[in-house]
Order: structure tokens, then C-alpha cells, then sequence
């Protein structure tokens, strides 16, 4: 497995269960996107057009974040929708990270991903706002890579990190 695992996917994918797991397992840090994002957007709307320039703000201070905790020997996993600008995020990360990133969007099926965040006992996503994501993820699946998309449908947290994760380390 690479050192920086940035875990994306639209709501009720599972990116905090697996990013928590990657912890537990594999002693990555865990760093919550939506977590840094509050500082900019302590009410949500992050995926408001007129809202950009503060997101690409997030973006800076995600990646700013990921990069001490790499420079201080850690092996890191993001766990962030990411909110648009979806490509340029990417591209960041890799112009930082290089070889050492791994990406991966978690992509079940939509209803499974309405079920899941209907479940949750913390905040919900909201089908709207899941369908809106998952449909922009949709739009840029063959610019990012198919094989960077896993559908984690039906499979439990534990089997999505032994099918998708190599742990051989």
C-alpha cells in the first residue's frame, strides 16, 4: 500500500469506516477532511458554486495537513468527499505525492449508499446531496481511472479491505 491513501466517495460510501480501519490495521493517521473543512464552512453549502474560493481554500489546508504529517514520517489516509474541483484536488495530490499517493473512490451502488446513510447514528448526507455527488463522480470516472473506483456494494468493511487494499505488508 502507498503512504498517502486519499479515501473519496460521495456520502454513505463507507470513507470514515475503511479510513478507520486503515488506522486500526495498518497504523495509518487519520486525517478528516470534513473535519479541516469546518473552519471554512461551519454550516455546510461546500458544494455552492458561489462557494468556490473557499473550498479551494479547504483543498490548500487538506493537502498543507497531509503533507506535515507525511514530512513527519507518517503514512497518512484522507478521508473527504472533496465537495467539486474534483480533478484539480487530484491533481494536487499527485503533483505533491507522486508514486507515494494512492486514490481511491468509493463508489457502491447509489441505493446502497442512500441505505448506509440513512443508518448512520451521527449526521446524515441526505439522498439529494448523495445522487448530486455520486453523479459528478459519474462525470469524471474515465478522466480519474476506472481502476481507482471500487464498488464496495454489499461487501462488509472488513471484506472491502482485503479484496481492494494491498496488505501483504
Amino acid at each position: 500500500m502507498k503512504n498517502i491513501i486519499l479515501l473519496t466517495g460521495p456520502g454513505g460510501a463507507g470513507k470514515s469506516t475503511i479510513a478507520k480501519l486503515l488506522v486500526k490495521k495498518f497504523g495509518y493517521t487519520f486525517l478528516d477532511g470534513d473535519r479541516e473543512d469546518t473552519e471554512f464552512f461551519p454550516d455546510g453549502d461546500q458544494w455552492l458554486p458561489e462557494n468556490k474560493e473557499r473550498l479551494a481554500k479547504v483543498h490548500e489546508k487538506i493537502l498543507r495537513r497531509t503533507k506535515e504529517l507525511v514530512e513527519q514520517g507518517k503514512k497518512v489516509v484522507v478521508d473527504y468527499i472533496i465537495f467539486g474541483n474534483y480533478l484539480e484536488y487530484f491533481q494536487k495530490f499527485k503533483e505533491t505525492f507522486g508514486e507515494d499517493l494512492q486514490i481511491t473512490i468509493l463508489f457502491p451502488s447509489e441505493s446502497e449508499m442512500i441505505d448506509r446513510d440513512f443508518k448512520r447514528e451521527c449526521w446524515t448526507t441526505g439522498a439529494d446531496r448523495i445522487k448530486a455527488v455520486r453523479s459528478e463522480f459519474e462525470n469524471i470516472r474515465t478522466e480519474i481511472s476506472l481502476e481507482n473506483f471500487i464498488d464496495t456494494s454489499e461487501e462488509t468493511p472488513e471484506e472491502t479491505i482485503q479484496k481492494h487494499f494491498n496488505t501483504d505488508h
